[in-house]
């Protein structure tokens, strides 16, 4: 879990079917050490599980990427030019588990958009 370690949520603006949420990035974190050295950049698959904390935490369940028809990267996440980060999530729970689709930004700059299906992760 990324939350609370990498990241730190600011505020939640919680909305029928929407999310919007603001966070912090840690710039410190080790993550940003090893990626890349020099030059700091949110690895994007933190930013996949981000979404997946953040949509989990209000559906109140642990969630994975079961598919992701659309994943764009747009703008590189420099956590020392840009700490503080924007998430617009839309949802909807159907029958084969959360449909979802939205965008990170900051400001005018669009960092990811992305369309994917969210299941349970599985409990052992």
């Amino acid at each position: 879990m990324l939350l609370n370690n990498l990241y730190t949520i600011q505020s939640v603006t919680e909305l029928e079917k929407s999310i919007q949420a603001s966070v912090i990035l840690r710039a410190d974190h080790a993550i940003f050490k090893g990626h890349f050295p020099g030059q700091p950049v949110l690895p994007g698959v933190c930013m996949l599980e981000m979404i997946s904390e953040i949509i989990g935490t209000r559906l109140k369940t642990g969630l994975r990427i079961k598919s992701a028809p659309l994943i764009k990267f747009l703008y590189m996440i420099d956590p020392e030019k840009d700490p503080l980060i924007h998430f617009e999530i839309k949802y909807e729970i159907t029958s084969d588990g959360t449909s979802v689709q939205g965008s990170i930004f900051s400001d005018s700059r669009v960092f990811m958009k992305f369309q994917m299906m969210l299941e349970p992760t599985k409990k052992n």
